[in-house]
């Protein structure tokens, strides 16, 4: 018996002795690769292939212009299905695909999206994603159309996640030219008020010493940890949970699927924001009245208020703010109110892009991109093109 027992001892030790080693020996292994990657500079974030899968729609502006701006590199180029890729990038199921045409999208000297040639422009317009709207053809572009409608020249400075500070300098860095007259700034309900906010913030931190001025893409760190790059495979959130699912709501007849976002508040919820906000029109105002140029303000409603005609019924795995009811809210109005105050054109595209959808949702694409489709830029096209002249046909 006392000899079961110290064959059980030394079994016991000898197993414990082969974990040790096994995990020293797993420790020495992970610290030679963590070694071996940072030295040979592997870049496990894989930068250039996925920005190379990415989109320029998708991109954020990364190039440093001014004092303390942002803009697209220039001269860019990218071929293949827009929101198509994107989707794949971030892994959704083929079955939510976009049927969806392959083109090149061109970006000038400057980073914006504009025919070759563009000399001279009676029209600039400004905003954000809405105004580029990477996921169209050239002559899709509410800027294209508008062109051909009113058989001027139109330059499109529309730059994704951005807001009306930087949108400011992209006029007066690169939007005025001798024969421009008109400035049609387009604002966006869903973000373009929180993505002043965080403008005037990050200009404020540049200016103060507290951020750097940099180009995002030169400056980028490589990550080379094996062990970061093991953490956040197993532990960091995936772009499928960043982003959500491809759809999140059906009409309440069963018949169509679609993702909503946004729930834009009313003035009473964002009182103090809108304060600031104004501080920044007034900038771009004050642009404008310099160069004696004629501002005109575009309100453009999220898909959320342009499907505000339907019932639908909202996912309950959705965030919680988009399963409480929404009544939509008076940020138009509010925003009416400020453009008439300051003598500023005012255009609501919201009932036309309503009227679109009386009969098939048309006027934003459905699954994932909240974005409008080539039947809703044409629809904003002519609302601007009668705004400006109203004998237009």
């Amino acid at each position: 018996m006392e000899k079961n027992k110290t064959s059980t001892a030394k079994s016991q030790i000898t197993l414990t002795r082969k974990m040790v080693f096994a995990t020293m020996s797993l420790l020495l292994f992970v610290g030679v690769c963590e070694f071996s990657f940072k030295a040979i500079g592997f870049d496990f974030s894989k930068l250039g292939q996925d920005l190379n899968a990415t989109p320029i729609f998708y991109r954020i502006p990364t190039e440093p212009f001014g004092s303390a701006f942002y803009k697209r590199p220039g001269n860019q180029v990218w071929t293949g299905k827009v929101i198509t890729a994107q989707m794949q990038r971030i892994g959704y199921d083929s079955k939510w695909f976009p049927e969806e045409e392959a083109h090149t999208l061109k970006y000038d000297a400057d980073g914006f999206r504009n025919p070759d040639g563009l000399q001279a422009w009676t029209i600039a317009m400004i905003g954000d994603s809405f105004t580029e709207l990477g996921n169209l053809k050239q002559d899709q572009l509410v800027s294209s159309r508008l062109s051909t409608l009113l058989d001027t020249p139109v330059k499109n400075l529309g730059v994704s996640h951005t807001g009306l500070l930087n949108q400011t300098e992209y006029l007066r860095e690169y939007g005025i030219s001798p024969e421009t007259e008109e400035v049609i700034w387009v604002f966006f309900e869903g973000n373009d008020i929180q993505d002043y906010v965080m403008e005037t913030d990050r200009v404020s931190a540049i200016q103060t010493g507290n951020a750097e001025h940099i180009d995002l893409l030169k400056t980028h760190q490589s990550q080379n940890s094996l062990v970061k790059a093991i953490y956040r495979k197993f532990f960091a959130k995936s772009r499928m949970e960043i982003y959500g699912p491809a759809v999140n709501a059906i009409l309440d007849d069963g018949s169509t699927q679609f993702k909503i976002d946004y729930a834009p508040p009313g003035r009473e919820q964002i009182f103090l924001h809108l304060q600031r906000y104004e501080a920044g029109i007034d900038k771009l105002q004050n642009l404008c009245e310099q160069h004696k140029l004629n501002l005109t303000c575009v309100y453009m409603p999220c898909k959320r208020r342009a499907f505000s005609g339907y019932r639908y019924t909202v996912d309950p795995s959705a965030p919680k703010y988009l399963k409480q009811k929404w009544v939509p809210s008076d940020l138009p109005d509010w925003m009416r109110e400020v453009c008439n105050d300051k003598g500023i054109r005012f255009v609501d595209v919201t009932a036309d892009l309503q009227k679109l959808n009386q009969t098939e949702l048309l006027s934003h694409n459905l699954a994932f991109d909240t974005h409008l489709t080539a039947d809703g830029a044409e629809v904003v096209a002519q609302m601007l093109a009668r705004a400006l002249r109203p004998d237009t046909p």
